[in-house]
């Protein structure tokens, strides 16, 4: 995952864009009117994930590897395991 990040022209762009999607995906669930999903996910780490997506997008060239290889081990496990007991309860 470090080799990954410090690729400047295919995997750290990729890692990049798909951290702001998520959180983009996560802010147009907040958004709508059918919003039960975001029941499943801890307040603090959906304004976090939006919060490192603004820091994506208006500082790029100056974002700190550590905390985005942090978020890639520790946040996003959690959200997929969310994800997943979403999917197990939906009938």
């Amino acid at each position: 995952m470090t080799n990954a990040l410090h690729d400047l022209m295919t995997y750290r762009p990729a890692i990049l864009m798909h951290l702001t999607s998520i959180a983009e995906q996560f802010d147009k669930l907040r958004k709508s009117s059918n919003n039960t999903f975001l029941e499943y996910f801890e307040a603090d780490d959906l304004k976090g994930i939006y919060d490192v997506r603004n820091y994506i997008a208006h500082d790029y060239e100056g974002v700190n590897l550590a905390i985005i290889e942090w978020i890639i081990r520790h946040m996003l496990p959690k959200f997929k395991e969310q994800c997943m007991k979403i999917i197990e309860a939906k009938p």
